[in-house]
């Protein structure tokens, strides 16, 4: 392992704790025989780059998780090595925290232009860091691609309902050919079916799963585009979220999130007129 020239970043950080943070960063360097004023020069440039100047004498039990963090990551960034690999690097972190150390790995990112290879859990943290997704389910990748064509395009069902939270929409549906294109047939409980057309002459299979994210789902009036159609549900649950509310919705026999703007006068067992965006539709046999 030593002459493949990756450094790592633990998941428990992996600190000497009888070491200062100082020398936790430079042992790596002091081992490889690198003269002691170019270890002080690295260290000094990393302790700055990841602002923690005055935590260099502290031993780690003294430090935050955050800061326990940061000592790993510029243990690692003294190195220059050919790759960077990161193994879930946040998830010992409080929410607040992780954001900003996200923000911090990007940063790095894009300053040092190294490759670094990003272990994670959190889809929302893949989605902001890659450059490059590789989506694993029981050891086989399911999809490669960019955060848009991962979140825009998904593969098969698992992506599309791993990828994005509140996660897609997947409703199972029937299509027939029509004169105007694809029309898609949707169950509804107590209620006429939901038709949709799809312009696009599709050659789909009769049974479908339709794949619509929650933002594609919105209040009528409020998506124009020659894919958008509306239809009239019933209004389930309306969750407030701030910026926007999630209002939930049946349809195909499963509970179908909206994402509506935050002044919505969406009311839970009151009819709601909805648009829907079909430009962005996927569907999946």
């Amino acid at each position: 392992p030593k002459d493949r020239d990756i450094a790592m970043v633990f998941q428990s950080y992996a600190l000497y704790p009888t070491m200062t943070v100082a020398k936790n960063i430079t042992f790596g360097m002091k081992v490889r025989g690198v003269d002691a004023q170019t270890q002080q020069s690295k260290l000094a440039e990393v302790a700055k780059q990841l602002q923690m100047e005055p935590l260099l004498n502290r031993k780690p039990g003294q430090l935050s998780g955050g800061q326990r963090q940061r000592v790993a990551m510029g243990r690692a960034l003294v190195r220059d090595p050919k790759l960077f690999l990161f193994d879930e690097p946040l998830s010992n972190l409080d929410a607040k925290l992780r954001v900003e150390m996200r923000t911090e790995i990007k940063r790095l990112h894009l300053d040092l232009g190294a490759t670094m290879v990003y272990v994670t859990h959190d889809q929302i943290e893949a989605m902001t860091l890659a450059t490059k997704i590789v989506v694993l389910k029981d050891g086989i990748i399911q999809q490669i691609g960019t955060p848009a064509e991962i979140y825009n395009n998904p593969k098969n069902l698992f992506v599309a309902d791993f990828m994005g939270s509140p996660a897609m929409n997947l409703m199972p549906a029937t299509t027939s050919s029509a004169k105007s294109g694809t029309q898609i047939q949707i169950e509804r409980e107590n209620d006429e079916p939901l038709i949709l057309n799809d312009k696009a002459g599709l050659n789909l299979p009769k049974d479908v799963i339709v794949g619509l994210r929650p933002e594609d789902i919105v209040e009528a009036g409020f998506r124009a585009g020659t894919g958008v159609q509306t239809a009239t549900c019933m209004v389930d649950i309306v969750e407030p979220a701030g910026a926007d509310t999630y209002v939930m919705t049946k349809l195909g026999g499963t509970e179908v999130t909206t994402r509506l703007h935050a002044e919505t006068q969406a009311t839970p067992g009151k009819p709601l007129e909805f648009a829907f965006d079909l430009g962005k539709v996927s569907y999946f046999d």
